[in-house]
C-alpha cells in the first residue's frame, strides 16, 4: 500500500472517530514530508497493524501535539514513558519530526485512528461488519427484549451502539458489546468479561483483561482506544 493510499484509508477510517481534522491534517503533511519514507522504513507496521496515535506533549519550555511515528511499540501500545518520535505541525505547516523524552514533561494521549493491516479490513468491510452485527441483533427477539428491559433501567439506548475489536494473539474478534460490566463513567469495563454479538450471529464471552488490544471502533458518535 502506498503512502497516498494509507493516507486515504486512514482518513476514511477517521470518520469512525472523534479525532476530526487534526489527525487528517497531520497525516496529509506526514505523507508529503520528504523524511516520511525513512520513518516508515524504520517502523513498517506504522499505519497498518500499528494505529495512528495522537498525543499532546506539555514540556517546560514548549507544548505540542502530533502523531507518534517512532519509538518502542510493545504490541499493545507505544512506550510514552521512554523516548519516541513525534510528527507535529505546531509552528510549522509543513510538519517536523521531534524527538520526545517521556520523562521531560507530561504526555497525554488524545486518541487513535485504526490502522489497516492483516487483522483490520478497510472502511467498507468494517461498515459491513457493523451492519451485519446490528442485523443479527435485530433478528434475535429474545435478545432484543432482554436488552430493552435492561436499557429501561440503565439508559443504554434502544440498541447496542458499541462496536469493539478484541485481539488475542492471532485471533481477532469484532462485534457489538451486548453484555458486561460498566465503569464509573458508564462505559463498558474491559477489565473483565464482555459479551459480543459477532457479524455472523455468534455470541461469545471474552475475557477482555487477557486481550492484547481492546479498541472501540464505534461508540455512539466516537471511537476510543481502550488498551
Amino acid at each position: 500500500m502506498t503512502g497516498s493510499d494509507q493516507a486515504r484509508v486512514a482518513y476514511e477510517l477517521s470518520l469512525l472517530t472523534n479525532l476530526g481534522e487534526a489527525v487528517d491534517t497531520l497525516l496529509e503533511a506526514f505523507f508529503r514530508h520528504p523524511d516520511a519514507p525513512r520513518h516508515l522504513v524504520r517502523t513498517p507496521r506504522l499505519g497498518n497493524d500499528i494505529p495512528w496515535v495522537l498525543v499532546a506533549c506539555d514540556g517546560d519550555e514548549s507544548s505540542m501535539t502530533g502523531l507518534v511515528v517512532g519509538g518502542t511499540w510493545d504490541g499493545k501500545g507505544w512506550d510514552l514513558a521512554g523516548s519516541f518520535t513525534l510528527f507535529t505541525c505546531d509552528g510549522d505547516a509543513q510538519g517536523k519530526f521531534v524527538e520526545i523524552s517521556g520523562r521531560a514533561g507530561r504526555i497525554r494521549p488524545q486518541g487513535t485512528v485504526p490502522g489497516v493491516g492483516p487483522l483490520r479490513p478497510d472502511l467498507i468491510a468494517l461498515q459491513a461488519e457493523l451492519v451485519g452485527a446490528t442485523f443479527q441483533w435485530a433478528r434475535k427477539a429474545g435478545l432484543v427484549r432482554q436488552w430493552t428491559a435492561g436499557a429501561a433501567v440503565s439508559g443504554d439506548g434502544v440498541f447496542p451502539q458499541t462496536f469493539v475489536e478484541l485481539r488475542f494473539g492471532a485471533d481477532c474478534y469484532r462485534g457489538l458489546v451486548i453484555g458486561g460490566e460498566k465503569d464509573r463513567d458508564d462505559r463498558w469495563d474491559y477489565s473483565g468479561v464482555v459479551t459480543l454479538l459477532l457479524p455472523d450471529g455468534r455470541i461469545v464471552d471474552l475475557d477482555a483483561a487477557q486481550a492484547d488490544m481492546v479498541e472501540e471502533l464505534v461508540h455512539g458518535g466516537h471511537a476510543d482506544l481502550s488498551r
